[in-house]
């Protein structure tokens, strides 16, 4: 609390009264002395008790993403795009307040802070002040806190006050596109006995006697053989295809760690990747510094931008094997990467995405697309004498699955060998 120009004069008339009273024994300069100071003082008791009576609610039109097993929910933004805030500021106190000023204050990376108006409020009014920021980076960031300033009665006095705490906002990586071929060589078969391969998938089968109507071309002969019946195959529904996803962040040894710019950049084409997936109708594991979780579906393509704004650097611990039909590699450095994907059966296609390969990361943030060959996953695999290679988009990637708006960005591309 403090005073304002107008508060400062009414103390010093009053004191110089009160003074001149006492001084040149004039009574009657006394009372006036008084009632100067005593306004003063009025004034900043009722912006005491007035902002007391304030309450302020905090909303936005985002949508509200949880991610298991913690369940915490975020609004979810995206880096690079305005987010739109309301508080509604209520007076619940018996007395009229005075109008106020909101401040907004950001946390980092969120964007500048801004300030609205509140106009004098009766008992039980309510006023809503609308307010945007543009975040600029990823993370958890939000609102820190809010504050009002209320000017007393005759302007006297003025109060700047916390009144609303943390309102947290999760912001993901920029929205980027990326595609996957619909050439079916980016699904390889797995064949195990019960199976049969159509094209370059696998359906489940089991066998049953003939009934009148079967197509005879769905005979299954051995089963015949053994039983003496006439039997027919069965299939089940075609399997689920299934990427894996890995991000990796940190430096090869003796290299400089990653940036937080690198970083993002990173995450931005892991983001990429699984909405590309998704959209495909792929099943998509991402492994992250301390995070593995399966996403199934387009449905949960925000759950997987949320992911992208938790993530802190680290070192990926590999998932049980579980034959994926792609794989996806984010690493910071080649040599983290090729050792990642050693482990790897070479049946399974595997692109590798790493810093190196990207000469400006400006773009960041400011662009809206993607290096063009890091916006497409090579459905075969190519290579060179250092066992990476990369892979440049061949027929088989034109008629890809595009991220909508609401993807992420990829990173550039290449095969292990």
């Amino acid at each position: 609390m403090r005073l304002s120009t107008s508060g400062i004069i009414f103390v010093l008339a009053g004191a110089a009264l009160i003074i001149a009273a006492y001084r040149f024994a004039l009574p009657g300069l006394l009372p006036a002395g008084l009632l100067l100071l005593g306004l003063v003082l009025l004034s900043a008791l009722l912006i005491l008790w007035g902002t007391r009576r304030v309450s302020i609610a905090m909303s936005t039109n985002l949508h509200e993403v949880a991610l298991s097993p913690s369940g915490d929910r975020y609004p979810l933004a995206a880096e690079g795009k305005e987010v739109e805030l309301q508080a509604s500021v209520t007076n619940i106190g018996q007395l009229a307040i005075p109008a106020a000023t909101i401040d907004f204050v950001p946390a980092e990376g969120f964007g500048d802070s801004t300030s609205g108006d509140v106009p004098a409020l009766a008992h039980g009014a309510s006023q809503t002040v609308l307010t945007s920021f543009t975040p600029n980076r990823r993370g958890v960031s939000g609102i820190e806190s809010v504050l009002i300033t209320v000017f007393g009665p005759f302007g006297l006095v003025k109060m700047k006050k916390k009144v609303h705490g943390a309102f947290p906002v999760a912001v993901s990586v920029p929205i980027l596109p990326a595609r996957i071929p619909q050439d079916s060589s980016i699904r390889p078969a797995r064949l195990d006995d019960g199976k049969v391969r159509t094209g370059h998938t696998t359906r489940d089968f089991h066998t049953r006697e003939y009934v009148p109507g079967d197509d005879l071309r769905h005979v299954h002969w051995p089963s015949t053989a053994k039983s003496g019946e006439l039997m027919v195959r069965h299939e089940a529904d075609e399997e689920t295809l299934y990427s894996l996803i890995l991000i990796d962040l940190v430096a090869d040894e003796g290299a400089e760690e990653p940036s937080d710019l690198e970083i993002e950049f990173l995450l931005a084409a892991a983001t990429a990747a699984g909405t590309a997936f998704l959209r495909a109708d792929y099943e998509v594991n991402v492994v992250a510094p301390g995070h593995q979780i399966r996403f199934k579906g387009a449905r949960e393509i925000d759950k997987l931008r949320l992911l992208s704004a938790l993530v802190r650097p680290g070192r990926v611990e590999l998932p049980s094997h579980d034959n994926p039909n792609h794989i996806v590699i984010c690493s910071v450095g080649d040599q983290r990467g090729q050792e990642l994907a050693s482990h790897f059966s070479r049946r399974v296609p595997v692109t590798l995405r790493t810093l190196s390969e990207i000469d400006d990361l400006t773009m960041l943030g400011l662009s809206e697309d993607l290096p063009e060959s890091w916006t497409t996953f090579e459905s075969k695999r190519s290579g060179s004498g250092t066992g990476r290679a990369s892979a440049e988009p061949g027929p088989g990637t034109a008629g890809a699955a595009s991220a909508a708006p609401g993807a992420a960005s990829s990173a550039p591309q290449g095969v292990r060998r």
